[in-house]
């Protein structure tokens, strides 16, 4: 069997350079609602910060913790203390994944691996792959810092950190001081741009790296970093003037920041995140410029934007002993989470910031000689984690077209189960649901959160003879949270959602009047809750839209049902008609996305695709970076799966491919040889087998979807493999 070479992992990818998308136009293409949601969090952990008491420099709660006697010895004879400062902080990044449920993290200032000699015990990332379940991975990358020995920033560096850094400090800590990215998946490849900063003494800042990884199966590459700001009070020590002008700060500074422009704009979708250290956003306008960040506007009702990231204690008055009498808490931002995409939802978890009270009034053995300052229970850093969901596809997604995955394949974890009627309209669009007023499709419980920010979509036909009839719902206890129908009375289409779960009908409703019985058409609702907004589109054109506000918002907790609603208690208005492709997602589409969704193709996605019979471990899916992954044949076949809005149009995939090592194009789109070898009705998998390809040659390929008009899509991202030596 030909291998196969997985398709783009990045949907809806552009031609046109990363520097072409902005934050106002968001997701030009309006491709977003095909790729998968990375729900991501940056923080610094302050894992390897000084002082082992709060009114020390760079306190940090849990540096160290609680010692205890290993019953082992040094080689001078004293003995050896474990401590659980870095558990306790890994325990807060687990706390964080399970109530936030993210799939990925990423850590500044954490230890990695073990120092050579090092028996005090395990790293930070030993002790958080320890703790995370399984399907977890870590990547991670070292940093140095000033006045580390010639001989130590040399040297090679061992297990998790493969950048070459400086050790961690302190008994309680060992291994690299680094950067890492802990993901729920399979990390394919990693990349590590160093920043090359001058590290010395009068600096006393460290050189960085940007940390880059590709897991299978996603369209977004993950970055993070960590930037030194060299402004004169983070570069001078106390009483002495700075060792280099603020000009000078600033070119480094912008240098790192043009190494972290240059990585991620390799990247058609990225999500980077990291503490930028400056609160000016001047100095990061270039990643503003090329993406969104998350926190910029409230996401629900009571979020507030832009919060602070990073807390102070300032104008401290201490005691003989060096313990806090009074000090002022100060804040600021700092870290930072963008995305190439848009966000569904973003927030500071202000909760995990070290807000305890250090005074001696309130823990007298708090100061330089007892230094038995006890953290609060959620205090892990003097940093806060920064969480973000980005736009991804749909969390139901039901083709209803007769085929095996009808009510199962296509995306998210909601399976369909259908009472009453019997078999499947297979010649009608490209294969529907029939309908016969007393039959429904649903779902085992809630699929959107009615309280929150959806979109519900379907292709829909109602019978001439039909009355009433609701293409999906949601129930409540009694009448259902949210509501798509087609309301005979008027001949309308409406998307209504009850503002009580109570008997009666007190609903807000958008309505669009000049509904047509008998014709396939593509019926949109969306909530907006930070807007406090219901949207109706109609074949992929709003045609209402109505105030639904905070007081009105409640969470329907019942199944999510295709074919009737529920009013008053009871089962109500089932459909007549035919229904397809019904979708839900857990955000609200804007205008150019949902009018993409109707009308245009989307981009080819092989995110679920190998390359099988690879050699070598960097096989799956599609990379970025030339040399990743390895045919195992020289006519390999190239694999993707293509949509089309219409479920009745026949679509196929063309393919480019060409060879990196002597600039020569095999195939071009557009021409016959560029055509997948298969059609597929709506949507599925088509593959293409290349002619014999070169030996030990770096090849790049890229696809596109394709129809019998001329309304191609964009192309995908470019991947790249290598073939076998000869």
């Amino acid at each position: 069997m030909a291998p196969v070479l997985g398709a783009a992992l990045l949907i809806g990818a552009q031609a046109t350079p990363a520097a072409a998308v902005t934050t106002t136009a968001g997701d030009a293409a309006g491709t977003a609602y095909t790729r998968d949601s990375v729900r991501a969090a940056t923080w610094n952990m302050c894992g390897e910060a000084g002082g082992g008491w709060a009114s020390a420099p760079g306190y940090c709660p849990w540096r160290n913790g609680n010692a205890t006697d290993t019953g082992l010895d040094k080689p001078d004879g004293k003995p050896i203390y474990s401590y659980d400062g870095p558990r306790t902080k890994m325990k807060g990044v687990l706390n964080l994944i399970n109530k936030r449920n993210l799939n990925a993290v990423m850590l500044q200032e954490v230890c990695g691996g073990k120092t050579p000699g090092d028996l005090y015990g395990t790293s930070h990332l030993d002790e958080l792959d320890a703790l995370l379940p399984d399907g977890w991975n870590i990547a991670s990358a070292g940093v140095t810092r000033p006045d580390e020995p010639a001989e130590e920033q040399e040297r090679s560096t061992v297990e998790l950190i493969d950048q070459e850094g400086s050790d961690c400090r302190g008994d309680a800590l060992t291994g690299t001081l680094g950067v890492a990215i802990a993901v729920k998946g399979e990390i394919t490849w990693k990349s590590e741009a160093d920043f090359h900063t001058p590290v010395n003494a009068g600096l006393s800042m460290s050189s960085g790296t940007v940390l880059c990884v590709e897991v299978a199966g996603w369209e977004n590459h993950l970055c993070t970093t960590h930037i030194s700001n060299f402004d004169e009070d983070a570069r001078s020590k106390p009483g002495e003037p700075a060792d280099i002008t603020q000009d000078q700060a600033d070119a480094y500074y912008k240098g790192q920041m043009d190494k972290v422009v240059d990585v991620v704009k390799k990247f058609p979708s990225v999500v980077v995140g990291g503490d930028f250290n400056t609160t000016r956003a001047d100095r990061i306008q270039p990643l503003y410029s090329l993406m969104a960040e998350c926190d910029q506007r409230s996401y629900f009702s009571g979020d507030t934007a832009n919060e602070v990231t990073k807390l102070n204690r300032t104008s401290a008055q201490l005691d003989a002993n060096a313990g806090y009498l009074s000090y002022e808490e100060t804040s600021s931002k700092i870290d930072y989470l963008f995305a190439t995409g848009d966000f569904t939802g973003c927030d500071s978890a202000i909760e995990y910031g070290d807000r305890t009270s250090y005074l001696v009034a309130d823990q007298p053995g708090c100061q330089n000689i007892a230094k038995t300052c006890v953290p609060g229970p959620e205090a892990y850093s003097d940093h806060t984690p920064v969480y973000g969901y980005t736009q991804g596809g749909p969390v139901l997604s039901w083709k209803l077209d007769g085929s095996a995955d009808a009510t199962v394949g296509g995306a998210g974890a909601y399976g369909g189960v259908r009472t009453g009627g019997t078999g499947w309209d297979l010649a009608d669009h490209g294969g529907a649901l029939p309908l016969d007023g007393d039959d429904t499709v649903t779902a085992a419980g809630p699929v959107v959160n009615t309280a929150q920010s959806f979109t519900v979509s379907a292709w829909a036909k109602v019978d001439p003879a039909a009355g009433t009839s609701a293409v999906v719902a949601q129930d409540g206890s009694n009448i259902s949270g949210m509501i798509l129908w087609y309301n005979a009375p008027d001949n309308s289409w409406r998307f209504g959602m009850p503002k009580t779960d109570a008997d009666g009908w007190s609903i807000d409703q958008a309505i669009s009047p000049g509904a047509v019985k008998g014709e396939w058409t593509r019926v949109t609702g969306v909530f907006d809750a930070a807007a406090g907004k219901i949207r109706l589109y109609v074949n992929g054109v709003k045609k209402a839209e109505v105030a639904h506000l905070d007081a009105d918002q409640w969470q329907a907790k019942g199944p999510f049902v295709v074919g009737r609603d529920l009013v008053n208690g009871s089962q109500n208005a089932f459909f007549k008609g035919r229904i397809q492709r019904v979708e839900a997602y857990g955000y609200a589409l804007r205008d150019d996305q949902i009018a993409n969704h109707a009308g245009t193709l989307a981009a080819p996605t092989g995110k679920n695709s190998q390359l099988t019979g690879a050699v070598g471990t960097r096989s799956q899916g599609c990379h970025q970076a030339q040399g990743m992954g390895t045919a195992a044949s020289l006519t390999p076949t190239l694999t993707a799966t293509v949509r089309h809005p219409d479920p009745s149009k026949d679509v196929w995939a063309e393919f480019s491919l060409w060879d990196n090592t002597t600039s020569t194009q095999i195939l071009t789109l557009g021409t016959p040889g560029s055509r997948s070898a298969t059609t597929v009705k709506g949507q599925g998998t088509v593959s293409l087998t290349v002619p014999a390809l070169a030996p030990g040659h770096s090849y790049g390929w890229r696809v596109r979807t394709a129809d019998q008009t001329t309304n191609n899509t964009s192309v995908s991202a470019n991947c790249h493999f290598v073939t076998p030596a000869a």
